[in-house]
């Protein structure tokens, strides 16, 4: 016979409340994890752009380096440096050329024509990007003796400090070059 109403003591079920209370713990858990891989997302995104930013600024630094160790002539103030060298390698342009390195509209740029004296001195000077979103450039000469200096006029100092600053407000780590005086590294004391 059939019998109908209350179930057996040993059949299998679950009660309405159960089941509620399994799908809210699976749905917090889906929560949590759909948190957790977005902020893995959005971290790995933020390292990425960190590590494009700082392979960026490796090649600024290695290619000032190259422009101003066998640089003469300098002249600078705080804000911009000159001198006269060679270009790199790289660009495959033989000969000197006066280089300026400044801030352009933001970017940290090398303005550049071939080095000549007499009439023919004023030729078209070519701008060369070396770096986007810098708002600030700090150029310090050490010359031994007398210390870091804000400017400098026609003597090669022993040391350059190019220090930068990011638009967002960042102070990018200072860069210390020695050019070379008469074919030879200064030696800064």
């Amino acid at each position: 016979m059939i019998r109908l109403g209350r179930p057996k003591c040993g059949e299998n079920g679950f009660t309405l409340l159960e089941l509620l209370i399994a799908i809210t713990i699976l749905g917090l858990l889906l929560v949590a994890l759909t948190n957790g891989v977005r902020f893995a997302g959005q971290a790995w995104e933020t390292q990425t752009k960190r590590i494009e930013r700082q392979g960026d600024l490796d090649a600024v630094q290695n290619i000032l380096r190259q422009l101003i160790t066998p640089a003469k002539r300098f002249s600078g103030s705080s804000f911009s440096l000159k001198f006269v060298g060679p270009l790199p390698v790289a660009l495959a342009r033989g000969g000197l050329y006066d280089i300026e390195l400044r801030i352009l509209n933001g970017q940290l740029v090398l303005v550049w024509q071939p080095h000549f004296r007499g009439p023919a001195a004023t030729m078209q000077q070519s701008v060369t990007e070396l770096a986007k979103d810098v708002t600030g450039l700090g150029l310090a000469y050490y010359v031994p003796g007398a210390g870091w200096l804000p400017t400098n006029s026609n003597k090669t100092p022993a040391l350059v400090r190019i220090a930068m600053q990011a638009e967002d407000g960042r102070r990018l780590p200072p860069l210390i070059i020695a050019p070379m005086i008469d074919g030879e590294t200064t030696d800064a004391k």
